[in-house]
Parts: C-alpha cells; structure tokens; sequence
C-alpha cells in the first residue's frame, strides 16, 4: 500500500485530542473521540493491508501477528517498565499491589476488563491511576486476534457481513447503556468498541480506491466530514449514551476522511509539523497519561496550571522521542528470530520486576495506624457485624452509617475500652445501609455501591430494633432527598426506650495529606482548607428538634482539628475524606469525658 502522509496527520489530531481531554476535560468534552479515531483508522489500515495480501496470495496469519506484535508490543513494555519503576517512588505503598495487579494485566492485554469493573472512566480516582488508558489498546490488540479470521473466511460476502456486525454490536452496546445502566462497562468493551474499527474496515472495502470527485467537491465533503467530527468531539460528553449507535457519528465521519482523495483538508493533515507528530502518536499516546495521572497522584490535584502543562508537554514529547527513535523503530526492523530473542528475556525482566515491586516499595510504607481507619475493616461492606469497645460488657448500642462511621470506630473503641461500655457495629461505603433509598436518585456510577448496601440493609434494621442506642455517622445525609427522608422515617419508628445519636462529623480537606507529603510527617508547605460539612450537621440538628429521643454529637469541636489535617506535624488523615486510626485515637483522648458525659445523659433521659 502507498503510505499516506495524511493519514499520520489525522493520528496526530486524534493524540491532541486525546491529550487535550486528558489535561482537562472541561476543554473538550469530547476529546476522549481521539482513541475511537485511532480505531477507525486502524480499522481502515489493517483491513486494507489484510485484503491486500489476501488478494496477492501472500496473507499468513503468522505473519500477521508477529508485525502487530512487532508494531505495539516494545514501546508498550517500555511504558510499563517506566510506570513500574516510578509507581515505586511516586505512589503510596498501599497502593502498589493494585498497580502491580494491573501491570501483568496490562502485559497480557486485558486491562480493559480490569477498568470495565471499576469506577467511572471519568471519575477522580481513575485519573490517579498510570495505566488507564492501556484499555485501548488491550481492545485494540484483542480485535487484531478476530479481524483477520473475518476477512480471510468471510471475504466474499464482505460487505454484507461487515454493515450487519457493526448493526447488531451496536445494537447490543445501546441496549446495554439505556436497558442495563451499564454504560462503563461498555465503554471497555470489546463488543461494544468493534464497530469503530469495522467502520473503517467497511471503508477500505466499498472505497476501495478512494472517493475521488473534483478537488472542490472533495474538500467540501472533507470539509464537512471534518466539522461532524469536531462538533462530535465538543458536544458528545461523558454523561452520552456512548458507545452505542452515538459512536458511529464520529466513526463514519472519520472514515469518509479517510477515503476522500485530493481534498483540501488532507492537503494540510499532510503537513511536516503535523507527520512528525504523527509519527510519533503512539508513543506520544503511551506516556502522556501516565506522566499526567503520577502528578495528579502526587499533588492530589486534577486541574493543571499552565506551568504543570509545559512541563507535561515537553517531558511527554522528550519521552515519547526516546521511545520512538530507540524502541519503536529499532525492534519494528529487527528480524523475527532476533526480535523474539530481545523481547522474552524483557519481558522475563519485567515480571521479576514486578514481583519484587513491594519490597522495593517498602520505604514508602506508611503504618497502618496512619493509612487506614486501623480497626472496624471486618464489619465495613460485609455483612458481618463486630463487636468492639470493653469486650466483656454486653451493652445494647451500635454503630451504622457510612465510611465516616468506619473512621470513628477507633473513637468509640478506645472511650468504650477505658470507661467500660461495648457497641456492635455494621457500616457501608458513601451510603448508610438503611431502608428508604431511592436508586432513581442515585448517579449511574454508583449504583453498583447502592445494590451492595442493599444487601445489608436487613441485618441493619435487625440491629436497630434489638438495640436500645442506636449511633449513626455519616458526611452526607443532605447528598439526597429520600437518604434524609429514611433519617427521619428511622427516627419516626424508634421505640420510646430507645435513644438515637448522630454523629456530627469531623471535617474533610482539600487534599489527601499523605500524598502531599509521600509520607506521615508534614513536609509539605500547602494551605489546607477545611470543610465543616455544616449542611449535613443542620440537616441532623433539624431532625433531633423534632424528637425527643434524638441526639446530636459534634466530633468537630475537638481540638485536634485546629490544624486539621496534622496533630503536632503527624498526619491525622488517611486521605481527604476520612481520620485515620491515629487521628481517630487523638479524637478519642481529647473528647472523652465530654462524649462520655454527654453519653450517660442520653441514657438517662
């Protein structure tokens, strides 16, 4: 086939566009279209090359493979081993076990289904997280395994087979997001992101020799596929029903891109500037991300200053150089045999690599009195219900609510131990497990977290009904209306012998300390700012006005937060949201005599 400057142009705009989102996607919604582009024109490339050989006699799918292998296989194990090797350094060491998780993942090309069963593509956490965007390209080396077995055994209904796939896997994917809410898991998908490289395959077969009117004609239509596929990338957004059939705009404008000759448009994707960035897009595409979600590890920041984006640019495109001119380029000319005999013993290298990344780590290793709550883990998102405080007293209170009660358990546990009273507790992430919820108010990504309470409802309200105290902590009863409507219909329904406490939480930061400080000890000169959640503590002070059986307690008038997130220099905080064990202890000391006090008056009354 005759190489095709344009074509490296139209990578260069999808790496941009895809490096635009990824700095912020604020900028261009819809910059996450750049990967969808790079599956068309793979789509269009490979078939094209596929149908070619096929038609000299010269196709074998050995062949094939090993010039894929060749093609994506080097630059991507050097990614891994520069984000191995700085995932040692940069992340905390409780995270490096789910990294190393996701690196042998990743080696194997299936870090897609990885993502497909975690949180939102978009959400805060994912854009921590160096090896995201390596769903891509699992799909893409995934397909490559289908692709020439339908060309070579289907090639003479073609066609035919080639519009009905991309009807039906487009079919599934829409009735997936709007029937199944399961629009994340789509978005990894490899049925759902098959139609994308279909569309440019179907391109290389009915176009086979291009679209070629008059040059006015032709760049007019570039012209307008080009606007479709802009306007695509500034209004389709992460809250569209995408993939699906909405994904096909932006696929077939792109492959009519492709197939238009002699064209305007083409003419300027054909530009020097734009062919060495095409060049170099793969790489480019490999390190941009994991350079950009290491500094949004590290400063627990996702917006960029201007400053930052310099930097990002000229250490991604340095990098990216490096890889292409040493790695990329050198092993694609290599010969089989000699390839292969690099390439094993790197991999080996990386796998030993891999297996000693804890113990490399381990120097980061931060206490677990400081990384986590300490205690209550037993009894948090598993329906199992633990007893803690002074253990040989059988007291009839308990402890519900979310993660917020979780940090508090070390607070209750200590003052039960020293003044002689028990509790028995069951918590649940973002949500209290009691009845009431509403799922229409939940948002999509976090569905799965309410059907997971769900399950712990009933041992929930069995511990409220065979307990005479009942304490509840939670930072978000005002997060929706049915949450503090199920606040109240609980209190509503208490018996006049029981008593419930809500907790009035501690307050949040800005930033996770730990990471600011890649450790325990305040290093790191940042103005945290603290958040009181005062609309959740008016919403529980409203709610004890109208019964009498209904208390509040403010943890957030202990001293320790004066200089929240740090007690004397030590963090207090195992991330933003929450106390750690630590900090929950220091709680427990400062607050006492006044929880215990306040405690034997609720008892009384």
């Amino acid at each position: 086939m005759q190489f095709r400057n344009d074509i490296q142009g139209l990578r260069a705009i999808a790496f941009f566009l895809v490096f635009v989102f990824h700095l912020n996607k604020d900028w261009l919604p819809g910059g996450f279209l750049g990967v969808d582009l790079f599956f068309v024109i793979s789509g269009y490339l490979v078939s094209s090359i596929i149908l070619h050989n096929i038609e000299q006699n010269k196709f074998q799918f050995v062949d094939f493979f090993i010039k894929r292998i060749k093609r994506i296989v080097p630059a991507y194990l050097f990614m891994l081993f520069v984000v191995a090797f700085a995932s040692t350094y940069f992340y905390l060491y409780l995270d490096i076990g789910t990294i190393r998780g996701t690196l042998l993942r990743c080696l194997f090309f299936i870090s897609n289904h990885v993502f497909a069963g975690g949180a939102d593509y978009f959400g805060a956490t994912m854009s921590e997280n160096p090896l995201l965007h390596t769903w891509s390209l699992a799909i893409e080396m995934q397909f490559y395994i289908l692709l020439p077995v339908l060309l070579y055994f289907f090639r003479k209904k073609l066609t035919f087979v080639l519009i009905a796939l991309i009807v039906i896997l487009s079919t599934y994917s829409t009735v997936q997001i709007y029937g199944f809410n399961h629009q994340n898991e789509m978005y990894f998908s490899l049925l759902a992101r098959i139609p994308e490289f279909l569309v440019g395959g179907l391109m290389s077969v009915v176009f086979k020799n291009g679209i070629d009117y008059s040059r006015r004609k032709n760049t007019f239509l570039a012209f307008c596929c080009s606007i479709v596929f802009l306007g695509c990338a500034f209004f389709i957004t992460e809250k569209s029903p995408f993939p699906g059939f909405l994904a096909l705009v932006p696929a077939f404008a792109a492959g009519f891109l492709l197939t238009l000759k002699n064209n305007f448009i083409s003419d300027l994707l054909a530009k020097k500037g734009l062919v060495h960035f095409g060049e170099l897009s793969y790489s480019l595409y490999l390190f941009h991300w994991p350079i950009m979600a290491i500094i949004r590890y590290r400063f627990d920041e996702y917006a960029f200053d201007l400053k930052t984006i310099l930097f990002i640019s000229i250490l991604t495109y340095a990098v990216s150089w490096v890889s292409y001119t040493f790695v990329e380029r050198i092993f694609r000319k290599q010969k089989d045999q000699n390839f292969f005999k690099t390439l094993v013993p790197i991999a080996l290298a990386f796998f030993v690599f891999c297996a000693f990344m804890p113990k490399i780590a381990e120097r980061n290793k931060i206490p677990a009195d400081f990384s986590s709550p300490g205690i209550g883990a037993k009894s948090h998102n598993h329906n199992v219900v633990e007893k803690l405080g002074d253990l040989s007293k059988n007291d009839a209170i308990i402890l519900i609510g979310d993660s917020h009660a979780l940090s508090l358990k070390p607070f209750l546990d200590d003052i039960g131990r020293r003044n002689h009273f028990s509790f028995h507790t069951l918590t649940r992430n973002i949500y209290p497990a009691i009845s009431g919820i509403k799922k229409s108010e939940i948002p999509a990504e976090k569905l799965g977290q309410i059907e997971s309470t769900d399950r712990l409802v009933a041992t929930t309200e069995k511990l409220i009904k065979t307990n005479e105290i009942i304490i509840i902590g939670s930072i978000g009863f005002e997060r929706l209306p049915s949450l503090s409507m199920a606040l109240d219909s609980l209190a509503s329904q208490l018996q006049p012998t029981q008593k419930l406490i809500l907790i009035s939480t501690f307050p949040t930061v800005n930033k996770n300390p730990i990471k600011l400080n890649n450790g325990i000890v305040k290093l790191n000169s940042h103005q945290f700012i603290k958040i009181e959640n005062s609309k959740n503590k008016l919403l529980l002070q409203e709610v004890a006005k109208k019964y009498p059986n209904v208390f509040v307690y403010d943890v957030a008038k202990s001293t320790i937060f004066k200089n929240a997130p740090y007690v004397n220099d030590t963090v207090a905080y195992f991330d933003n949201l929450h106390i750690n064990h630590f900090g929950a202890v220091k709680l427990a000391k400062d607050l006492d005599h006044d929880f215990v006090q306040f405690l034997n008056g609720v008892r009384a009354k």
